[in-house]
């Protein structure tokens, strides 16, 4: 309180002018309608910003729960796609009388957020808060909001360790939308928006702009979902097949929520191939 005493004491000439500057601006807006109309503008623009920054700020301040909760909308969204059904087929029932369809669920969505990633490395990596507590497995595909983000490598009960499709390593199966020729997607270790499609023959036609979407051969991706669009197609002199370069549709420098993708009849699959490999 004494020293509030000596601030007042010290600064009454500053604060006294206030005071009068706030009476004389009082008179002026009260008897004046011009400048009342003015004073009254001019104070609903302001309360007006006001209002703006505490919804923006208040916003930001839910955003977090607002995104999880619209990843967790997406994920049921995902689980009803045609695509995560067995075969796109659709078999019915033969004990249902009413006409009802059983749907043969092939592949699982679980929403999860990345915890940690890097884009800059030859071998890149994302982590993920959701593991085998959640459903997730190894060998999982995990996409995103625009497409592919990479394949999980490593689980334990509350996290997964995703390969991200910046990876030296990494090889995706995928087609061309429009023709349907397939071949791997790769990174050839240098920037982070664009990867190389492999094995396309010379005798397609590629032209830039074409989409590029998941083959569905490794049982990993769901058929036909967006991997990027051609950026460049060029022609090495002696070889069968064009020099393509990818751009990706998911940004994977900025991803924040993620779907992991579970294919329940992927290791059938995968014994299946082994056993005619075999033979």
């Amino acid at each position: 309180m004494r020293n509030l005493i000596l601030l007042l004491v010290r600064y009454h000439p500053f604060f006294l002018f206030l005071l009068v500057q706030g009476i004389c601006i009082s008179l002026i807006v009260n008897f004046n309608k011009d400048q009342q109309l003015i004073f009254d503008a001019t104070s609903n623009a302001i309360s007006g910003w006001m209002y703006d920054f505490k919804d923006s700020f208040m916003q930001y301040r839910h955003y977090p729960k607002r995104a999880e909760a619209l990843a967790e909308d997406n994920e049921k969204l995902f689980n009803r796609l045609e695509e995560s059904y067995f075969n796109n087929i659709i078999l019915k029932d033969s004990s249902d009388t009413d006409g009802n369809r059983d749907y043969f669920q092939q592949y699982f969505y679980t929403a999860a957020k990345v915890v940690n990633n890097s884009v800059s490395l030859p071998d890149n990596y994302i982590t993920l808060n959701r593991g085998t507590n959640h459903g997730v497995a190894e060998h999982s595909g995990v996409i995103g909001t625009n497409g592919l983000v990479g394949i999980v490598v490593n689980v334990t009960g509350n996290y997964s360790r995703v390969m991200s499709l910046l990876h030296a390593q990494s090889k995706v199966s995928v087609r061309l939308k429009k023709t349907r020729y397939f071949g791997s997607l790769v990174w050839p270790v240098k920037d982070p928006r664009f990867m190389s499609l492999e094995a396309i023959p010379v005798h397609v036609k590629v032209t830039p702009g074409d989409t590029i979407v998941t083959s569905g051969y490794s049982g990993i991706f769901p058929e036909g979902y967006d991997v990027g669009i051609v950026e460049k197609v060029e022609e090495e002199s002696g070889s069968a097949f064009h020099k393509i370069t990818v751009r990706l549709t998911e940004d994977l420098g900025k991803v924040g929520y993620v779907y992991v993708v579970n294919n329940i009849y992927r290791r059938d699959q995968k014994e299946s191939e082994e056993l005619e490999g075999n033979e």
